[in-house]
């Protein structure tokens, strides 16, 4: 029996070797510097999708970059995988799927490094409800407890990673890749059957959307940390579609969207008079704009019933193009040279009568035939009866709080001086 029992732990000891070893060695969120293999493994494919919270933990905790840019879906796919003209250069740090509880995470990562500048962060409603905390790899990665080695381990011993190994094989091989969301053609009326079920689908949503205030509280915390130790944050709301922003309205969530633009301005202008060691843009510590609400860049209309030509600006309402957000970079900056797509800074003073710009906005834009054409459809939405996106509410605990503080503490003192 004894014998039997050794024989059964060696085999599931190497078994599990075995499975750590390979999934370290194919690398598919490119986190354990495995050398390239033609053929195999030389086509990083798998970094832009869930796992794409594993690399970028990663790049954070070994720090080097003087600026990141953080966000959701909308900034890995609305800003170039590497944006140009940024003073020291920029990361584009995106994560699909992600929220305020994550990029808080992320945030006090990346200040532990000596190096860090500033920090550019896309921020809107999705990122402080209460329907989501953090996606699965969240809890392989080292945005979990700031531990890079207990994140290697963790994601060498992963079925997720294994899958994503095994994808990434198939993709080298078999010369396929991950689905680009957007193309330069489509099929007559794809785009536009992308456009009427992507508002459908974030009605929905909205009809059950819940505004988490403990979120705000959260990413405050980590402005702090960050404005005390001379690392300058620059937020911005994002820019989406006009049909997703009328969404909003019909969905009665237009004052919850007005909340939180409050309540940004206001974190953010508790932190302006921080003084940065080595600032990105003009404006002291923390700097928020806005460049959504029905502006022009993001109201041209809708690809029509039987368009084959892509949008110039959306590949669908949610999500914007690369080009979009190279400007936006630019225009924080202080480089306009992209017209059309226009901002505008949140200060207490401005953000009445920035609201009411957006509310004109708004009814200039529904009495064109695109508007009138989303409230159609938004008509026959309310008639059919729509049922809300409900999901049980998931508030942040103590834990959460703690392991956001554990990384705070671990912030290299005297920043601030640099």
């Amino acid at each position: 029996m004894k014998h039997y029992a050794r024989t059964l732990f060696i085999a599931l000891f190497t078994g599990l070797l075995g499975f750590a070893g390979f999934n370290a060695l194919i690398d598919p969120f490119g986190v354990t510097g495995a050398p390239d293999i033609p053929g195999l493994t030389a086509r990083d494919t798998r970094l832009y999708g869930d796992g794409g919270r594993v690399h970028v933990g990663d790049r954070l905790a070994r720090g080097g970059d003087a600026s990141i840019l953080l966000g959701s879906s909308r900034t890995v796919d609305g800003f170039p995988h590497e944006p140009t003209g940024w003073p020291g250069e920029i990361y584009n740090a995106g994560m699909r799927g992600t929220n305020i509880f994550e990029l808080s995470q992320a945030m006090a990562l990346a200040a532990r490094n000596a190096p860090l500048r500033c920090v550019v962060i896309g921020l809107d409603l999705d990122e402080f409800g209460t329907h989501s905390r953090a996606k699965a790899t969240y809890w392989l990665s080292t945005l979990n407890d700031g531990n890079r080695a207990l994140s290697m381990t963790r994601v060498s011993l992963s079925p997720n990673t294994f899958g994503a190994s095994l994808q990434l094989l198939a993709d080298n091989i078999g010369g396929g890749s991950p689905r680009v969301p957007w193309a330069d053609t489509y099929p007559a009326g794809a785009q536009r059957e992308r456009y009427e079920s992507g508002v459908r689908g974030i009605y929905g949503f909205y009809l059950g959307y819940n505004f988490d205030a403990g979120r705000v509280a959260l990413f405050e915390r980590a402005l702090d940390a960050l404005t005390e130790n001379g690392i300058q944050v620059i937020g911005f709301i994002h820019p989406l579609h006009a049909w997703r922003e009328e969404a909003l309205f019909r969905s009665g969530r237009s004052e919850t969207y007005f909340e939180m633009r409050q309540a940004l301005t206001e974190v953010f202008d508790r932190h302006a008079a921080a003084s940065p060691g080595n600032a990105c843009v003009e404006g002291g510590g923390a700097v928020l704009w806005d460049f959504s609400g029905f502006r022009d860049f993001a109201s041209l209309p809708a690809p029509g019933p039987e368009q084959t030509d892509a949008h110039p600006n959306f590949y669908e309402p949610s999500h914007y193009l690369p080009h979009i957000g190279q400007a936006m970079l630019d225009s924080l900056r202080g480089d306009a040279s992209t017209p059309g797509v226009s901002g505008v800074r949140l200060e207490p003073g401005n953000l009445a009568a920035s609201a009411g710009a957006i509310r004109t906005r708004r009814q200039s834009w529904l009495e064109t035939e695109d508007g009138q054409a989303a409230t159609a459809l938004f008509d026959a939405l309310e008639a059919a009866g729509p049922q809300a996106e409900t999901e049980t509410p998931q508030f942040l605990n103590r834990d959460d709080r703690r392991s956001l503080e554990d990384k705070i503490s671990r912030i290299a003192p005297g920043r601030a001086e640099r």
